[in-house]
């Protein structure tokens, strides 16, 4: 744990929204770039890319323990999505500083959104590609069968 000095506050929050910021810019072109391995059946780099994009969810797991840090030097015990979080850093940073937080704030809403939108496409594909599988082995079971209940014929 780590206190953070008050007058240091907004420019720490800010720092770490702009990390977040940056976090899911690179999770938007990892699933971009999912989307497209999936789309062309190469496995081998989409095994790559969800590698890649887990190293990037363990940065934002990073940055969310230092939101705690945030918590603590606001002397609460509420994560930032609480009203008694907002409230607290209001009186404690000002309102001109606290609107700037915020901007950031629907900034990132909207990132975290407009990607969850893109890995929803990127599940469906997914989803599609193994039903396909699925269909063919299914096919080439059938297909044994057949040449095995023809074999047995001889």
């Amino acid at each position: 744990m780590v206190l953070i000095l008050l007058d240091s506050l907004s420019s720490v929050i800010s720092d770490l929204l702009d990390q977040e910021l940056k976090i899911y810019e690179d999770l938007r072109l990892q699933v971009d770039r999912e989307i497209l391995a999936i789309d062309e059946g190469d496995m081998d780099r989409l095994v790559s890319i969800l590698e890649e994009k887990q190293s990037i969810i363990s940065r934002q797991e990073e940055i969310l323990s230092r939101w705690e840090d945030v918590s603590t030097s606001l002397g609460i015990d509420q994560k930032r999505e609480t009203p008694l979080f907002w409230s607290k850093l209001l009186e404690v940073i000002g309102r001109d500083s606290y609107e700037k937080l915020v901007d950031k704030v629907e900034r990132l809403k909207d990132m975290a959104s407009l990607n969850l939108s893109s890995e929803n496409i990127a599940q469906e594909k997914m989803k599609d590609k193994l039903k396909d599988l699925k269909s063919k082995m299914n096919r080439m079971a059938n297909g044994k069968k057949a040449v095995k209940g023809y074999m047995g014929n001889f």
